[in-house]
This record gives C-alpha cells, structure tokens and sequence, in this order.
C-alpha cells in the first residue's frame, strides 16, 4: 500500500475562469499541493475557508479592490495563522504594497507563469514573504539609497526588521529569539525610527533593498 502525500491544501478566490483554470491546472500537478475550495466573492470565501482550513488562500486581481481589502481584513481576523498571496495586476504596484499593510504574505503577477505562482505558493507556506521580482523592481526605483550607509542599527534591530519584513507576528518574533514580546515591540519600534519606517510595506521594501529577503 503506498503512503498518501500529505499535501497543503490551498483555496483560490477569483472570478475569471482563466485564473481559476490556470491555477488548478498549475496545483494540480504538484504532489504536495491540493485546491482545497473556490469561490468569487467575499462572503462565499469566507464561508469556504472557515470550512475546508486552507493551508493557504489566493486572492485574484479579478476582485474589486474594496473586496479584496475587505476579504483579506476578515481573514487576518477570523484566521490569523492563515497566510495570503495576492494575484495582482502590472500597474497595481503601489496598491500591491498597500496590501502587505493588510496582512497579505506576498504578491506575484495574475500572468505569471504557472511555475512563478508554485514558487509564490511555496516561498509563503515555508513561512516567508513572497514579492514579484517584476513589481518589486518597479517599485524600488522609486525609492531612495537605503538608510543603512547613515544608519547604524543594532544586531538585535537588524534580526527584528528582517522577520518583520519576511511576515513574523510579534510574537511569533518573540518565539524565534526568545525575547519578551514586549523587547521585540521595543526593537521594532527603536529601528523603524531609526529608519522612519512607519508601515510593514515600509519595512519590506527596506528589506528587500539590503537584500534581507533573500537570506536564510
């Protein structure tokens, strides 16, 4: 008798049936992945993930964008261990940022390839942040020489920023250095004045232009 894979169980929330068939057709032939559930709309979603616990769920750029901020808002509420990948569109680079503020672990173009969209998959289930190299590029080159050759942050400083960047909660944080939750919120907070960081998406795109998204 041969022993069943384990496979990761993902829900998809999209109203195009292109995306819908593309992303099937892409999980479909990987082993340890698995569509858990469907839906098109807010509500349906919800109702789908509360019964079928996703290990992860993809939301399509085919939502309005009120929806998608409104289903990835009830999902951190009502299933905060539950990670999101956005689909999103080539000139939604600013909104997709504005999105890892919501709580989403990463964003990777609707038309990329089926391959690219594993990859996300995978990169956000091991525990990272996954950012589309296109869409982040585009969005770096708007962005200023990084702090760090003014700045001089601690070694503590630097691990705190470099989880909070890759999606790590505080407590999660507190867990992996073991330091009080409230030495983590201290660190956070001292190195995103240090930097004048104010937001996540702030703090991921600082990461990403010192290269911390790419280190174990």
């Amino acid at each position: 008798m041969v022993q069943a894979t384990c496979r990761h169980r993902v829900f998809l929330v999209s109203n195009h049936s292109l995306v819908q068939l593309g992303v099937q057709a892409a999980v479909g032939t990987q082993t340890d992945l698995v569509v858990a559930g469907q839906a098109t709309e807010v509500d349906a979603a919800l109702i789908g993930i509360a019964e079928t616990s996703p290990d992860i769920v993809i939301i399509d750029a085919s939502l309005r964008r009120t929806d998608r901020f409104v289903l990835v808002e009830r999902i951190q509420a009502r299933h905060p261990q539950t990670p999101v990948l956005a689909l999103t569109l080539r000139e939604e680079t600013d909104f997709a940022f504005q999105l890892l503020d919501t709580g989403v672990r990463g964003f990777v173009l609707s038309c990329s390839s089926s391959e690219e969209i594993i990859h996300a998959i995978r990169s956000i289930l091991s525990g990272g942040i996954y950012l589309d190299p296109g869409v982040a590029a585009k969005l770096l080159a708007k962005i200023h020489p990084a702090a760090s050759a003014e700045v001089q942050l601690s070694e503590r400083e630097i691990m705190v920023v470099k989880l909070v960047a890759k999606g790590f909660s505080n407590k999660e944080i507190s867990r992996q250095l073991s330091l009080s939750v409230k030495t983590v919120e201290t660190y956070r907070a001292r190195a995103s004045e240090k930097l004048g960081l104010r937001t996540r998406a702030a703090i991921v795109q600082y990461a990403t232009t010192e290269g911390w998204m790419m280190s174990d």
